[in-house]
């Protein structure tokens, strides 16, 4: 059996239909959609989902609750601290199971573990010089495709990953024409991605899903929280991510202190709502079309609060073992925690093997 797992950027659920996106809506069709789609993780941000897609392991007990870590009470970039747990490419390879990476944001093999991967592109985590990049320096979609269809896709696990619909939001807001238009591209490339496994369809399951949507930042002033905080001398650490935001306690700060402190952050101009994810850890959103940071927002579309937890969730492919899960997405809505349990059953590796 060969399961493929596919992260399409950020894409929204909500516009799978035949006309805009047909070779979504045939896998769909040929295979499970919940009508709902998944669940993200809070915070609805990239890296802390990714790593957990291939772990399991929520925010709790990895310290990834966003596009940031808190791992030895210090922030830093999810994929500068690698995933901070047993991933599925740690398993393939403890089963001698042959395992791939194609994926649209380099930063994304260090975050998810795919540079342990027995291949995975780009190299060594760094875009090969001369490869067509998006605005935002992550390499577009046809490289991927390229990469991809350079690789020998025979292995057990496949992982791919398509960067350009969450680019394309960010610059131009979830709702705009440039968007929507990127969805119909996306979705040829992906209907491209679908074409390469062929081959091998009979022996296949292919998950497809997004790992956040997005929404609109088009208020003309960021909410400034964090600069707030630091004026105001809460004894709190802070980083903003897109629509949401991690507020992390210092060891000082008694609990009864710090419920006080979140009842002043809801007070504060532009704050939507919090949860108490952690003793320690307080995660805030913003009203709608607002994001956190200082001054005029930097995109028109971003993420980070409920309001994108959605996610893409598909399950397809010519493998009998697809219909069975198939089946179990349709009962039991998925989410980003569900993948690695279901990828470490159907190919029988991990612990509980």
């Amino acid at each position: 059996m060969r399961v493929v797992f596919t992260v399409l950027d950020a894409f929204p659920h909500s516009v799978i239909e035949s006309e805009i996106t047909p070779n979504l809506a045939q896998q769909a069709a040929m295979g499970a959609m919940p009508a709902t789609g998944g669940e993200s993780l809070m915070l609805s941000v990239t890296y802390s989902n990714h790593a957990a897609f291939m772990t399991g392991l929520p925010p709790l007990q990895t310290g990834h609750w966003g596009n940031w870590a808190w791992i030895n009470n210090e922030f830093g970039k999810t994929y500068d601290s690698g995933p901070q747990g047993r991933t599925i490419f740690h398993d393939c390879e403890d089963a001698n199971l042959r395992s791939v990476a194609v994926v649209g944001d380099h930063k994304l093999l260090a975050t998810m573990g795919a540079l342990e991967a027995n291949v995975s592109w780009p190299p060594a985590g760094s875009p090969p010089e001369g490869t067509p990049l998006d605005a935002y320096g992550y390499p577009k979609d046809e490289a991927v495709i390229e990469a991809a269809a350079n690789t020998d896709l025979d292995a057990d696990f496949v992982l791919f990953h398509l960067n350009e619909p969450d680019t394309s939001m960010h610059m131009y807001g979830p709702d705009s024409a440039e968007a929507r238009d990127q969805y119909q591209r996306s979705d040829h490339s992906y209907g491209l991605l679908v074409d390469l496994l062929k081959p091998l369809w009979d022996d296949t399951v292919l998950i497809t899903v997004s790992d956040h949507c997005q929404e609109p930042t088009d208020h003309p002033e960021c909410v400034n929280l964090r600069d707030h905080a630091k004026n105001a001398g809460w004894p709190v650490q802070i980083r903003n991510d897109g629509t949401g935001a991690i507020v992390i306690a210092s060891e000082e700060i008694s609990e009864e202190e710090f419920a006080q402190l979140q009842l002043e952050i809801l007070r504060f101009e532009g704050v939507g709502g919090g949860v108490l994810a952690a003793p320690n850890v307080y995660l805030v959103w913003t009203e709608p079309h607002r994001m956190f940071g200082r001054g005029e927002p930097l995109t028109r579309g971003n993420h980070g609060s409920p309001r994108c937890t959605q996610q893409v969730a598909i399950v397809s492919g010519g493998h009998p073992a697809a219909r069975n899960l198939g089946a179990s997405v349709l009962r039991q809505r998925p989410g980003t925690l569900s993948w690695a349990p279901n990828i470490r059953d159907l190919l029988e590796i991990g612990a509980a093997h």
